[in-house]
């Protein structure tokens, strides 16, 4: 938690004010928007919440005389069986969001869950000032492929190709299907040297492969932005950087690997 002692304190504060003033509903809405902000990914968890919330409360009803303590066990019974069903409902909404964040047909996740994981990677680069690699990858020439083979095959080419991209990069690398035949590849802690290797990889092993019962042949152009040498002020703006980058590689020839760095006489 980024301050624990400050969230509890404050906790402790809403708490009070909370249960003096016969639950009013502003309170209430003051308090969660306060301490959402001292919660981290980590910590935001029903368990950890509800530890707080019994030493909290207990501070606040005054518990200290033995016969309390008899009031205390059902009110600790009572928070043990919300914190239950709080738990079984963060299990719940953590599988809902996973299924909603992956595409169905390749099992990648998808721009839904960009939001979510690039930010957190982006924030990490910040403030810890390490590079990060965002890599945009689109199929070359693939609606003639879907023209000729129909989209079953096509469908089928783009799970085989979401295989061989993973493949080729590391565990703690992110692999996206950005929409249609593309494909968003995040490499953290990798500067434009280290992310030519694999991303070259990529591009090779689509080159060199045949794909699907109809055993197709196909390429891929990529385009390649790099935080901070690029200097992109946003998440947002490093992948418009990535896909200037790729559009340039079609523009090049196609099945290509090209760095945005490497545009309009960029260094």
């Amino acid at each position: 938690m980024k301050n624990l002692k400050s969230f509890v304190m404050e906790y402790k504060n809403y708490l009070s004010e909370y249960l003096l003033k016969g639950g009013q509903d502003e309170v209430l809405f003051e308090a969660y928007q306060r301490l959402i902000k001292l919660l981290d990914e980590s910590s935001a968890q029903a368990a950890n919440i509800l530890d707080i919330h019994n030493q909290v409360l207990k501070e606040v009803l005054n518990i200290k005389q033995d016969n309390d303590v008899v009031q205390w066990i059902y009110i600790e019974r009572a928070t043990e069986f919300l914190a239950q069903i709080l738990i079984a409902t963060d299990a719940l909404l953590l599988t809902l969001k996973e299924s909603v964040e992956r595409d169905p047909l390749t099992g990648l996740y998808n721009r839904l869950a960009i939001d979510r994981i690039l930010s957190k990677l982006w924030s990490n680069a910040s403030m810890t000032k390490t590079p990060l690699t965002v890599a945009m990858l689109d199929i070359d020439n693939f609606k003639d492929i879907n023209d000729r083979y129909g989209h079953v095959i096509g469908d089928e080419l783009l799970k085989e190709v979401s295989t061989v991209i993973k493949a080729c990069l590391r565990d703690k690398d992110v692999v996206m299907r950005y929409g249609g035949e593309e494909f968003l590849i995040l490499l953290p802690e990798t500067e434009s040297s280290g992310a030519k290797k694999p991303l070259e990889r990529v591009r090779k092993r689509i080159e060199e492969g045949v794909f699907t019962e109809a055993r197709i042949k196909i390429t891929a152009s990529i385009g390649a932005a790099v935080y901070p040498d690029d200097r992109p002020l946003s998440m947002e703006e490093i992948i418009e950087f990535a896909d200037a980058a790729m559009y340039a590689a079609k523009a090049k020839g196609k099945n290509r690997l090209v760095f945005y760095s490497h545009l309009n006489g960029k260094n």
